[in-house]
């Protein structure tokens, strides 16, 4: 596999080639992850400035996807997920 940098033609080795396929299918599914996080449930992704209603409302999308479970451990393990996949940065309260 040849690439060019900076106007020079570079020859690619086997076993760096499958490392940078790697990377990209890696880079993709993180990626992907925020992007399916706001398909899924409408509740957008919060980015560097937030509002207090966008909070509000992965807060609120984390207790409709989360309420139903009954163990109070596996309930605050499902909030912390939401919030991560919703960038919000905070401790879940469940109780």
């Amino acid at each position: 596999m040849f690439f060019i940098v900076n106007n020079k033609t570079c020859l690619v080795n086997e076993a760096q080639e499958v490392a940078m396929k790697k990377l990209i299918l890696l880079f993709g599914l993180l990626w992907s992850f925020n992007v399916f996080a706001d398909m899924q449930d409408g509740v957008a992704v919060l980015g560097d400035n937030a509002t207090d209603a966008q909070i509000q409302a992965v807060r609120d999308g984390a207790k409709r996807r989360c309420e139903d479970i009954d163990s109070l451990d596996k309930r605050e393990m499902c909030v912390d997920d939401y919030y991560v996949q919703h960038n919000l940065e905070e401790e879940p309260n469940c109780s």
